[in-house]
């Protein structure tokens, strides 16, 4: 290889490794993420008294798990700071059928404990007062 194309070669290796270092310096922005910024988890369950207990669970910080929709799980919980019994979320009236389910939330959100449990007339009483949380 002649001197010049060897000189150009090197130059160009020499570019573009001063560009790969100063690029891997410089912190990429981070996204806003949906939820907590410490790594929370809860176990989740449906039980509607007639077969096994239906179980999930939820990750945040980042949002993941089993869940089905965890960014919309942990948008909710992180809406109320992990204090599920202030989850109120739609005010509209459901239909009279009993049908009665039981959810509960145990795990931790922020390095905080927490232990829930309540009882729904109906599954469109459970979708109203938790929106997407126990949907799994």
């Amino acid at each position: 290889m002649p001197f010049a194309r060897r000189t150009a070669a090197l130059a160009l290796a020499a570019a573009l490794g001063v560009l790969a270092t100063s690029a891997a310096a410089r912190p990429a922005a981070a996204a806003p993420r949906p939820g907590p910024q410490l790594p929370s988890v809860l176990l989740l369950t449906v039980d509607d008294g007639v077969g096994a207990p239906r179980a999930t669970v939820l990750t945040c910080g980042p949002a993941g798990g089993l869940h089905p929709d965890p960014t919309t799980a942990c948008r909710l919980v992180a809406r109320v700071d992990g204090d599920l019994d202030a989850l109120s979320v739609d005010p509209s009236p459901c239909i009279e059928v009993y049908a009665p389910l039981t959810v509960r939330a145990v795990g931790f959100w922020q390095d905080r404990p927490v232990a829930y449990a309540r009882s729904f007339d109906n599954r469109c009483l459970l979708r109203h007062g938790t929106a997407a949380l126990f949907d799994f």
